[in-house]
C-alpha cells in the first residue's frame, strides 16, 4: 500500500512538473530597450516612466488593453545621448503569451532637458504624441524565448529650435523600432576619435533608415537594426567641416550578426 502510494506520488508530481514547463514555454520573455546619440547636444536627458504593450487577443483581434511595462530603475532619467554603439537602455520587461505584438507606446515623464554649450535647456513636450510616441510594428511573440526590442531614438530629427532671446526647444521624438531576433548590426569606429560625426544609414532607394553618431572617446559606432540580405548605403558627415565627409557602399548584414566595419580615417580637405 505503501508502494503504491509513493508510485502515485511520483506519477502526479511528474505531471505537475511537467504542466508547469508547457505552461512556461508557452510564454515569451519581452525585453524593451532605448538606444540613440547625441545629435547636435552634449547630453538628452529623457524622464522614462515605462513602456505600453499591445498585443492580438486569442483570436487574433486587436481589442486587447495594454500592458504596462514601468521602468523599474530608482532613478527615471537616462542620457540617450549615451546610447550609442553597443550601450542600450532596459524601459521594462515582461512575459507574454504566444502572438503579435501591434503598438508600442513610450511613456515619458515632464523632467526633460539638454545640455548644449554646457547648459541646460528644458525640453516642451506639447502634445500627447509627444508625451506618448506610439509605434505600429508586428513583431510574433514565440514561446520559451527571449525577444529584444529596440526603440530607436533619432536625435537628429527630434527636436524643433525656435531661435530668440530665450531659444525655445520642442521635442516631438522620432523612433523606430527593430527586433534583434530578425535584423543584424555592422560596427565601426571613427579616427580621429575626438571628431564627431553624423552618421546616415539609409536603404538602396536613399530612404534614411536612422541617424546616429560615434561614442566618444573611443570613437566606435554601431548601425543596428539593419534588415538581413538588404543593401545599406552609410554616410559619414563630420561636425568639423576641416574634414571631407565619406560614404560606405554596400553594407549588408545577416540576422543577429555584428559586421565589422572596420576603423573609417576622416580625410582632411586639402
Amino acid at each position: 500500500m505503501k508502494k503504491t502510494s509513493f508510485i502515485l506520488f511520483v506519477f502526479l508530481f511528474s505531471l505537475f512538473s511537467c504542466s508547469n514547463e508547457d505552461l512556461d514555454r508557452s510564454n515569451g520573455l519581452v525585453n524593451v530597450f532605448i538606444i540613440g546619440s547625441p545629435g547636435e547636444f552634449e547630453e538628452i536627458w529623457l524622464e522614462i516612466i515605462g513602456a505600453e504593450v499591445k498585443t492580438t487577443g486569442g483570436r487574433g483581434t486587436d481589442n486587447t488593453d495594454p500592458i504596462f511595462l514601468p521602468n523599474t530603475q530608482t532613478e527615471k532619467k537616462v542620457n540617450i545621448a549615451g546610447l550609442t554603439a553597443s550601450s542600450q537602455f532596459l524601459i521594462g520587461r515582461a512575459e507574454f503569451s504566444e502572438g503579435n505584438i501591434i503598438e508600442i507606446k513610450l511613456l515619458l515623464g515632464e523632467d526633460n532637458f539638454v545640455v548644449f554649450g554646457g547648459q541646460n535647456f528644458p525640453l516642451i513636450l506639447n502634445s500627447e504624441e509627444a508625451m506618448k510616441p506610439k509605434l505600429l510594428v508586428n513583431y510574433t511573440i514565440r514561446g520559451g524565448i527571449s525577444h529584444d526590442i529596440f526603440l530607436d531614438f533619432d536625435a537628429f530629427r527630434s527636436f524643433q529650435i525656435s531661435n530668440g532671446l530665450e531659444p525655445r526647444i520642442s521635442l516631438t521624438p522620432e523612433i523606430r523600432s527593430f527586433l534583434s531576433l530578425n535584423t543584424g548590426r555592422a560596427s565601426g569606429s571613427i579616427s580621429p576619435a575626438n571628431q564627431r560625426v553624423a552618421i546616415i544609414t539609409a536603404d538602396e532607394n536613399d530612404l534614411i533608415l536612422s541617424t546616429t553618431s560615434s561614442q566618444a572617446p573611443s570613437g566606435n559606432f554601431s548601425l543596428r537594426g539593419l534588415e538581413a540580405g538588404k543593401l545599406y548605403k552609410t554616410y559619414i558627415i563630420p561636425f568639423n567641416q576641416a574634414y571631407l565627409p565619406d560614404t560606405l557602399d554596400s553594407v549588408r548584414v545577416n540576422a543577429i550578426q555584428n559586421k565589422q566595419l572596420g576603423t573609417i580615417n576622416l580625410r582632411l580637405r586639402d
